[in-house]
């Protein structure tokens, strides 16, 4: 096989937690006291679209939480989803260590919104580390579909047996190593090092 020389990541469920899962939007229903069932109904048919790029966070949370009259604010809500994007310190490690190497393009392929994207970028420092961004808020296309993986290959000009992509999500991985690249399904976070040695990886 030949050498790797090129990794492209998930963020949410490898570097941090996910940024606007169905777990952050079910606490924020039991937070914010409102029916989830019938805000899920809402949010169903907008997601793509909003993690696309093509909704801002202003039009999604018009159409998905404030289509009424609420007890608490647009700002309250914002933060409250910001707060749900907390660290995976094990594995930010590691992503330094990488990084310092020297050895590999690191870049990330994500699913998520443009607003929360630029947000978790900033928070975290992951501009630090990253050569580039490959989410699906700039690039227009969300993961599993297979554009997204070969975007990803024509922006780079890598070829797939060269590079290595890491995901929490099996479907995720699938498509990509349908696309000729190599894949890692990251089951919990804490394997991340040692997987990443499986494959050759130096750290």
């Amino acid at each position: 096989m030949p050498e790797i020389t090129t990794l492209f990541f998930d963020v949410g469920g490898v570097f941090l937690t996910n940024g606007w899962g169905h777990e952050s939007r079910a606490k924020a229903a039991t937070h914010f006291s409102y029916d989830y069932e019938s805000v899920e109904r809402r949010h169903q048919p907008l997601f793509e679209e909003f993690d696309c790029g093509s909704l801002s966070l202003d039009e999604y949370l018009d159409q998905v939480i404030f289509f009424e009259e609420r007890a608490f604010s647009k700002e309250d809500f914002i933060q409250f989803m910001k707060q749900q994007s907390q660290p995976y310190e094990s594995s930010l490690d590691v992503l330094q260590r990488l990084a310092s190497t020297g050895r590999y393009l690191l870049f990330t392929i994500n699913n998520e919104s443009f607003a929360l994207n630029q947000y978790r970028i900033q928070s975290f420092g992951l501009d630090q580390y990253f050569t580039a961004f490959l989410s699906s808020c700039y690039l227009g296309v969300i993961k599993p579909n297979r554009k997204i993986f070969q975007k990803a290959l024509w922006i780079t000009q890598r070829k797939g047996e060269e590079c290595l992509f890491i995901d929490d999500r099996e479907e995720n991985v699938t498509a990509a190593q349908a696309c000729g690249i190599r894949g890692i399904h990251l089951k919990d976070h804490h394997q991340l090092s040692d997987l990443l040695k499986e494959e050759g990886i130096k750290l």
